[in-house]
């Protein structure tokens, strides 16, 4: 499929789209703030930086872009068939690689939260998902928890 833009317009746009301090990161962070929790941006855990490090309860959290990271059944995790091979492969490494920080932190013995952009689109769901999660870090034992 030939793109609909010129080549400067697609690089103008696709430099546009952020990597951090994205909307889903802001409001996530706000929520966790407002309930009281403390946190530095850009902490690392060895070499891996999650979106939040809440270090006295040793849980990293991720929040992720549904497109980018192609959220199993997410309206917002589309994809065109005629992507080309390059797209896919980036989508594959995105989530081979998420795979791999996850891992990688559940091993050192963090707790790992994956926070899907879609969750923190709509008010009143999100709510709901930062209550429960709020309850998730204070009181469960699973290593391991999406919200999406």
């Amino acid at each position: 499929m030939v793109d609909v833009v010129d080549k400067k317009t697609r690089s103008r746009m696709m430099s546009g789209i952020r990597s951090e301090n994205t909307k889903p990161e802001i409001v996530s962070r706000k929520a966790l703030h407002h309930l009281g929790y403390r946190f530095r941006l850009g902490s690392r855990i060895g070499k891996i930086k999650p979106d939040i490090v809440l270090s006295k309860y040793k849980v990293a959290i991720f929040t992720h872009g549904c497109y980018w990271h192609q959220h199993k059944g997410c309206k917002l995790a589309y994809s065109d068939r005629s992507y080309s091979k390059e797209w896919l492969k980036k989508f594959s490494d995105n989530k081979a690689r998420d795979e791999s920080v996850t891992n990688q932190l559940l091993d050192k013995g963090w707790r790992v939260v994956i926070l899907w952009e879609c969750v923190t689109r709509k008010e009143d769901i999100f709510i709901k998902k930062i209550s429960q999660l709020d309850k998730w870090i204070k009181n469960n034992k699973k290593d391991y928890i999406e919200f999406g």
